[in-house]
């Protein structure tokens, strides 16, 4: 047994250390370009940077299962079954569905509605350097879709299965609150390059997305609404 927990602790110490890679990556990035014009071949290598680390991530993660023994289904690759509390199942399951409708209206809006994208524009503009991460070009929305499902798969796998697994196998007794609460916090840590803000939103949107794992015990519809989120940036910024 404290083979196994030892084991497990060295797992949980390189997912660390490759987060706090990623951060100093990031961070790096941000410094690099933060008063140079943002060009589509700058904009272009982040999606494909940012594209080639997640799968990165996940590919050594996979290497962890395999060296571990660890099944697809102990990280959460497995059919949803809803065996939580029926009460809080239904809550989470009814802000989901709410949220998938909204996110795809957004797409449809945005992709139909001159005025949607006038106002998207407007709000953007309001708030300083996040239009530099919005894909514009048709390159550019291609490659940034490819980077919404990117992080739909691989950021569920690695915060809402790998960790939680890992959680819960070194700390057998550790309460279902303080698992919502370690994953989102780390969850909004990997998002450190959004600034102050992001980190709170990206934590919050974790907290949501770990408890709808739980009651679906799956990482399905978590990874779906993931990429819906994601995706739904795509089209903010019209083209030219």
């Amino acid at each position: 047994m404290a083979e196994t927990i030892t084991m497990y602790t060295v797992f949980l110490s390189l997912l660390f250390v490759l987060i706090i890679i990623f951060l100093v990556v990031a961070a790096l990035a941000e410094k690099k370009y933060k008063n140079v014009v943002i060009t589509e071949k700058i904009k272009c290598r982040g999606y494909y940077q940012s594209i080639s680390l997640l799968w990165i991530f996940v590919f050594v993660v996979m290497v962890m299962c395999i060296i571990g023994g660890i099944s697809l289904e102990n990280i959460g690759l497995r059919s949803m079954s809803f065996n939580y509390n029926i009460w809080f199942t239904i809550v989470i399951l009814t802000l989901s569905g709410l949220a998938v409708i909204f996110f795809s209206y957004q797409t449809i809006l945005l992709l139909t509605s001159a005025k949607a994208k006038e106002d998207a524009k407007k709000q953007i503009s309001m708030n300083e350097g996040v239009g530099q991460s919005l894909p514009q070009t048709k390159k550019e929305k291609w490659l940034f879709s490819i980077l919404s499902l990117s992080a739909g798969i691989c950021e569920e796998i690695i915060f809402r299965g790998f960790l939680v697994f890992l959680l819960q196998a070194i700390f057998p007794d550790i309460s279902i609150l303080l698992i919502i609460l370690m994953t989102s916090v780390t969850f909004g840590i990997f998002h450190l390059y959004q600034g102050f803000k992001g980190v709170i939103k990206t934590g919050i949107f974790g907290a949501f997305l770990m408890c709808l794992v739980l009651v679906t015990d799956s990482l399905i519809i978590a990874m779906l609404l993931h990429f819906l989120l994601d995706f739904s940036s795509t089209f903010l910024l019209s083209e030219g």
